[in-house]
């Protein structure tokens, strides 16, 4: 099988099970077997971070402390190729076979540089893994019951910015929410930026556009919120500037699913 033409970047601080998990997946399903170019940011790294990289073929990037998510991502970002990276965190491991990999990514590609897309959402859909915060969020406002349809009544403005969900939730989302979504092929689905946040959970995206916009923006922008004090991304992006960019973001059938194997101290 032919390599894709993307590169891969884990950001792993701690949780060594999780990573190593996540890495003999990629291994077992293939998708080391197609991607060349393969990164690990190893924020406080010890030297079994740095041999679980060696042993699976990843370049390590090595740092004393910890970044947070915003920083080692950027990092990360910094040190791989122009052109697609898919960016996973270390408790991501993949579910799919070898095929569905490679078919999934090689559409994930050509959506992602398809007009005014930000980025291609890779979690699975079937089996996204826990948490998965959204979900709750999104039933709250719309799952069909008197309550559900008081809240939508009483805060419409939080409840549109749920359509997005949907995708992870309904049958035919599309059919549902045709303003906001629309089917593409194969299972992939396009949803606007209005009524979806930004993700970091293994998603593909341009380099360029990655560095020079996403990240700009969330180093620019205060909020009191974060994760040990440091940014993250999501957070600094759920605000009305992500919305009123009306970008498309991608959702795939997705391959990977959530599974934490060991504690990070949060």
């Amino acid at each position: 099988m032919k390599k894709l033409p993307l590169s891969i970047g884990i950001l792993s601080w701690k949780g060594y099970a999780s990573l190593e998990n996540s890495l003999l997946s990629y291994k077992i399903n293939g998708l080391n077997d197609f991607v060349s170019e393969k990164h690990i940011c190893l924020p406080e790294y010890n030297e079994e971070g740095v041999q679980l990289s060696k042993k699976f073929g990843y370049k390590p990037l090595l740092f004393k402390k910890n970044l947070g998510i915003l920083k080692g991502f950027k990092e990360l970002a910094k040190t791989m190729p122009d052109g697609p990276l898919l960016l996973l965190e270390n408790d991501l491991p993949l579910i799919d076979s070898k095929k569905e990999t490679f078919q999934q990514l090689t559409r994930s590609i050509k959506f992602l540089y398809s007009k005014n897309v930000a980025q291609v959402r890779l979690r699975s859909k079937k089996k996204p893994g826990i948490p998965f915060h959204a979900i709750p969020k999104y039933n709250r406002y719309w799952d069909g019951t008197t309550l559900s349809r008081i809240r939508k009544f009483l805060r419409p403005f939080k409840a549109n910015r749920l359509i997005g969900t949907s995708v992870y939730v309904e049958d035919k989302p599309h059919f549902l929410h045709p303003n906001y979504i629309s089917y593409l092929s194969d299972g992939f689905y396009s949803v606007s930026s209005q009524v979806i946040n930004w993700s970091n959970l293994a998603f593909l995206v341009d380099k360029n556009f990655f560095l020079n916009v996403i990240i700009k923006e969330a180093e620019n922008t205060y909020n009191s919120k974060n994760v040990n004090g440091f940014k993250n991304i999501e957070i600094e992006l759920n605000k009305p500037w992500w919305r009123k960019q009306s970008w498309k973001i991608i959702i795939a059938p997705g391959l990977f699913t959530h599974k934490r194997l060991s504690d990070r101290g949060y």
